[in-house]
């Protein structure tokens, strides 16, 4: 009988007050894909990134093709075969895309200098081979943020690894791009690699997979395999030991706002090559969806809103009051904050606590009558938030960095609701979020827009909008094509999706 590409026998692992794995065990064959699903600090990275070398197990075996392996570093497990993507690609900014590609492992001629020729056409065949033409002088800063996952990708696959560990690579892709990627994993299975895929879309999930791993609190809870039967509420059940709904309780839904007092207005906003002639009015206590493809526009025309870049021409109006924002702390002292869809990159400080993030923002609103920091509120108020939307941490004194990415997006919106601020921009707001977290975002979003708050809200998953939103813009090529509102009959997903993926709006936009 032949050994199993991997398996993995009864691995511990226990960080700081967080027991991460307890007695796992997984079997991966070669030309088979493996998907764990788990809730956000169930155990899924954790697993793969001592696969990878990343962390080592306290306890347990490893075994490759049936040989005891000792993955003590990233290297060793380089050499044994092991290539993997992280959710969120550790990519150097400032260097070009070969440089990131060839990072530590850099070809030389006569061992001296760089054969940056070769370099070029190994990066350029490798891109190729994932379907994508990126510029490969162009530095990684630049690219978008579904350019930075391929180039992650073409990363991984230089060391033509036997083993390829996807952790939530589909998460800023759109669906075509999904679809496209998907394709690619499949031709690598069915040329004999194993591959673990990670992800909370659960659709996506029995899509790829020939077995789903289920992870709850560290432990594998059970296995499945993907059928026609099998169910997106099956899978749910068993990650959270109980039956739950994706979508909200009845009643629950966001309900047509009845305030018409005008909080933001915009009249032929521009911004060349990004967005053009944007038109709309936010009232308080409404939240205003924007669906539409990647590259629609939908996230630079939220970063002008906030004072991340500058819009061209055109009139915005806060409160009736004309504005123009020359940076983002214009845009917060005018009472508009912005949850970001690259958490690492904008919207944390991964080396400070849990406490430190909500509150780092807010610390103004933190001062006691000697205009000294009141350690007691910071605290009851990030308990209050880390409680609200259940974020998995030993304490409020926990690292960023030691919190899984879901959890971590939470931080980011609890961040930003600390501040109290009028208007609240959100991009993306549960990108590498489990099913239950998504309810306790939307719930919180909800509470928000009850008690007089604005939100406009960006997402690719047209059932989010739907569930947090009173209407949705539908923008394409830059320009609003098209407006639903709640209670009409074009309020689905499917009307929605219709008219983003229609031809005529292409041709006119």
């Amino acid at each position: 009988m032949q050994e199993p590409l991997l398996f993995l026998k009864n691995i511990h692992k226990q960080f700081p007050g967080v027991k991460a794995l307890r007695g796992v065990d997984l079997t991966l064959e070669k030309g088979k894909i493996v998907s764990l699903v788990g809730t956000n600090g169930a155990g899924k990275s954790t697993l793969s990134n001592i696969i990878a070398g990343i962390y080592p197990p306290d306890s347990g075996e490893i075994f490759i093709e049936g040989k005891s392996v000792t993955i003590s570093d990233p290297k060793v497990a380089e050499q044994l075969g092991v290539g993997i993507v992280h959710q969120e690609p550790t990519l150097a900014l400032n260097m070009t895309v070969v440089e990131n590609i060839f990072l530590n492992k850099e070809l030389t001629r006569n061992r001296i200098l760089l054969d940056l020729k070769k370099m070029k056409q190994e990066s350029e065949k490798v891109l190729e081979f994932l379907g994508f033409q990126i510029n490969v002088d162009k530095k990684v800063e630049e690219l978008t943020l579904v350019e930075k996952e391929v180039v992650a990708i073409a990363q991984a696959m230089l060391v033509k690894p036997r083993i390829l560990i996807l952790d939530e690579v589909t998460a800023p892709l759109n669906k075509g791009e999904v679809d496209h990627l998907f394709k690619i994993i499949k031709d690598l299975r069915n040329n004999g690699m194993g591959i673990i895929f990670i992800g909370h879309k659960l659709q996506e999930i029995i899509e790829i997979s020939d077995s789903i791993m289920v992870f709850r609190d560290g432990k594998n809870v059970g296995e499945l395999i993907p059928s026609e039967k099998l169910s997106e509420k099956e899978v749910i059940a068993l990650m959270l030991g109980v039956t739950l709904n994706e979508d909200l309780e009845a009643g629950e839904k966001a309900s047509e706002s009845e305030q018409r007092e005008e909080v933001l207005n915009l009249i032929n906003l521009s911004k060349q090559g990004l967005y053009e002639n944007i038109n709309f009015t936010l009232y308080k206590g409404e939240a205003v969806g924007f669906a539409g493809l990647k590259g629609s526009g939908i996230t630079e025309l939220f970063q002008s809103l906030q004072g991340i870049i500058t819009f061209d021409d055109g009139e915005m109006y806060v409160k009736t009051r004309r504005v123009k924002f020359k940076n983002p702390k214009d845009g917060i002292d005018a009472g508009i904050g912005m949850v970001t869809n690259d958490r690492q990159k904008e919207g944390l400080a991964l080396t400070l606590d849990v406490k430190e993030n909500i509150s780092v923002s807010s610390l103004k609103y933190l001062l006691n009558k000697l205009k000294l920091i009141d350690t007691k509120l910071l605290k009851d108020k990030a308990e209050k938030y880390v409680q609200a939307l259940s974020i998995k941490t030993p304490s409020i004194n926990q690292f960023v960095q030691n919190l899984s990415g879901g959890n971590q997006q939470k931080i980011v919106i609890a961040k930003w609701l600390l501040k109290n601020l009028d208007i609240i921009l959100v991009d993306e707001p549960t990108r590498g979020v489990d099913v239950k977290a998504k309810n306790e975002i939307y719930k919180l979003l909800l509470n928000e827009k009850n008690n007089g708050k604005s939100l406009l809200v960006a997402s690719p998953e047209i059932r989010e909008l739907l569930n947090i939103c009173d209407r949705i813009l539908i923008v394409i090529g830059g320009r609003i094509v098209a407006e639903v509102h709640r209670n009409t009959k074009e309020f689905n997903e499917e009307d929605i999706l219709s008219i983003i993926h229609s031809s005529h709006h292409y041709n006119t936009a």
